[in-house]
């Protein structure tokens, strides 16, 4: 009688545990039953039938068992750094709203490439293209030395062409007139006897294009003694390297020629005056010349500081 009681004693309380244990699921697939005893940083430990079982690191439980863990109040501080976070909802995608947007009007009846030529737009291309045909026209007779109304009439019936044909033509050589100035006194001879002046003459010097100098008017230009004094002034001139080259390549010989031979140069600077016989060297910003009575002695004059310069015989005097 008594073994019963114990055996239904010892069957009422296994039932009661079993039915009191939960199932914990580990990551590799086995189940663990039984009621949470003890649990730290390190793991839990479960109360099972017969006993504890050791400690499980929380990282070996799944998702569910976790969530199961961290209903009891002392493990739930330690077990939800290891539970993952639910994704956030993803924002409701706003709706596109497909608005219909001003179109331009097309042209009703059949267009080709030439009836744009007629629109406003294009007729005014059409006129400013005509007004640069006319201006290109007009600088290349000036350019080329030809009259300007027949470059300009040739290039207004042949727009384009006309042009195109004065520049590929060779310029005409256009000599400059002499124009003799108003003398006081008695009017002028007839003819003057040689070797004297006949009156004081301007001359229209024509300056290579290239150099960037402009048109003047040569002045006080007078004959002294066999050969005829030229004077170059500031503001009639411009003095850079390229007009000294082209004005004065003989005084860049080393031997002068027979026409030259008793040329001297003179240059003014508003603190001296240089008589020279040959320019020896020249550089962008200044030239060096080889004085006249300085035993073969070099100045360095700065095309800034020149104010005129004279081209004279040497037995000449201003």
């Amino acid at each position: 009688m008594r073994n019963s009681v114990r055996l239904w004693i010892v069957m009422f309380v296994f039932g009661a545990i079993t039915a009191w244990a939960k199932d914990f699921k580990l990551l590799d697939g086995s189940t663990i039953s039984g009621e949470p005893a003890d649990g730290n940083d390190y793991g839990v430990v479960f109360r099972i039938l017969g006993g504890f079982s050791k400690r499980i690191p929380y990282s070996k439980f799944t998702q569910e068992a976790l969530a199961e863990l961290a209903q009891n109040q002392k493990l739930a501080p330690m077990v939800e750094p290891f539970i993952d976070l639910p994704a956030p909802p993803r924002p409701k995608p706003k709706t596109i709203v497909v608005r219909e947007v001003p179109r331009v009007t097309r042209p009703v009846g059949r267009t080709s490439l030439f009836s744009s030529f007629f629109t406003p737009i294009g007729l005014a291309i059409f006129g400013v293209l005509y007004l640069a045909n006319l201006l290109a026209g007009y600088e290349i007779a000036l350019y080329k030395g030809r009259p300007v109304s027949v470059v300009c009439g040739l290039s207004a019936l042949l727009p384009v062409f006309g042009p195109l044909l004065f520049m590929v033509s060779p310029a005409t050589a256009v000599e400059g007139a002499e124009m003799p100035l108003p003398e006081t006194g008695q009017e002028a001879l007839p003819s003057a006897p040689a070797g004297k002046a006949a009156g004081t003459t301007s001359k229209r010097v024509a300056v290579p294009a290239a150099s960037g100098l402009r048109v003047a008017t040569a002045g006080k230009q007078q004959k002294a003694g066999p050969t005829e004094t030229k004077v170059y002034s500031r503001g009639e001139y411009t003095f850079n390297r390229r007009f000294i080259e082209t004005q004065f390549p003989g005084f860049f010989r080393v031997v002068p020629s027979e026409a030259e031979k008793d040329l001297v140069l003179v240059i003014r600077t508003p603190k001296n005056e240089y008589i020279g016989k040959r320019i020896s060297r020249i550089s962008s910003n200044e030239l060096f010349l080889q004085l006249y009575e300085g035993g073969g002695k070099e100045v360095s004059i700065g095309f800034g500081e020149i104010s005129q310069i004279v081209v004279r015989h040497k037995d000449a005097k201003d």
